[in-house]
């Protein structure tokens, strides 16, 4: 189960670097064509790569996958609270974790 975690950690520093990256290197990414639009892409990607795998795990448990949604809903309700998807994504990650080992 850790592997999950470690997991989500590389992707969202993926994701972020992916956004920071364009706007620290601004002047050297305007040279290289597409770029930006790879990078846009590219986090995308990551973000539905990882919500793929941590919602579904073969063979199917009620219980991971009843955990899974949980977490997913406290990530959706804090994002309506504070539009920031990355605290809502710490905190359906915060969320997944005490559940797992709580319950």
């Amino acid at each position: 189960m850790i592997e999950h975690y470690v997991a989500i950690i590389l992707v969202a520093i993926g994701t972020y670097l992916s956004r920071f990256l364009p706007i620290y290197f601004n002047e050297r990414f305007k040279r290289l064509k597409g770029f930006n639009e790879f990078l846009a892409y590219s986090s995308t990607a990551l973000i539905s790569a990882l919500f793929v795998t941590s919602l579904v795990s073969f063979p199917v448990e009620l219980k991971s996958m009843g955990i899974s949604i949980i977490a997913l809903a406290f990530v959706f309700v804090s994002y309506k609270k504070w539009k920031n998807l990355g605290f809502s994504v710490l905190i359906g990650v915060i969320t997944h974790l005490l559940f797992y080992y709580y319950f």
